[in-house]
């Protein structure tokens, strides 16, 4: 029940889901549940909001939400992420939202509706603290195999050969610097 990836990957179909889950019970606030391997979603669980004020904060209906872990874990599948709507704001925790966070280890993922725009935006609530992770919705909702940032892709064949280009070109100049600064075995020594 954790992700120590610190992202949270969705298809376009499951952003999509959770979006339509947020406008169709607006005003009041959608929650659910994201099960997946990983960082990666495999199903969504829409929950009731039996919250006593839903248009301000959500409370997921227990038997549903026990129906739901026992249907994902039967599937092999871990709750790998917790949603829920603000139907008329930002998609950034409120107070309340920072209070009542059970899951530590879980990425929240907050959909805002504000002027009927959603946006989608993830985040690690961890006993009071805030952190934002990353969220990317891809077609296939699959990590690529390597990162994206380019420090971290593999180096192609003529790339690592550049590399040792470099550093041979590189000893050579210090060793022809070094042995030019050394004196020469045909100078007078002083002093003599």
């Amino acid at each position: 029940m954790n992700n120590p990836s610190g992202i949270l990957w969705l298809t376009d179909e499951q952003a999509q889901a959770i979006t339509r889950h947020a406008r169709d019970e607006a005003p009041r606030e959608a929650c659910g549940l994201i099960a997946g391997v990983g960082s990666q979603a495999r199903r969504i669980f829409p929950i009731p909001n039996v919250a006593e004020r839903p248009n301000e904060a959500y409370r997921m209906d227990g038997p549903a939400f026990v129906r739901a872990f026992y249907e994902f874990e039967a599937a092999g599948l871990s709750l790998i992420g917790i949603y829920h709507s603000h139907p008329s704001s930002d998609p950034i925790p409120s107070p309340v939202d920072i209070a009542q966070a059970a899951y530590p280890d879980v990425p929240y993922l907050i959909v805002g509706l504000k002027h009927n725009e959603p946006r989608l935006a993830t985040w690690q609530i961890r006993h009071g603290r805030v952190d934002a992770l990353d969220l990317q919705i891809t077609p296939d909702g699959i990590a690529p195999l390597y990162p994206t940032e380019p420090e971290h892709l593999p180096l192609s064949p003529a790339q690592r050969a550049a590399i040792l280009a470099s550093a041979l070109i590189a000893l050579t100049l210090m060793l022809v610097m070094a042995l030019s600064l050394l004196p020469s075995p045909h100078m007078a020594t002083i002093g003599r």
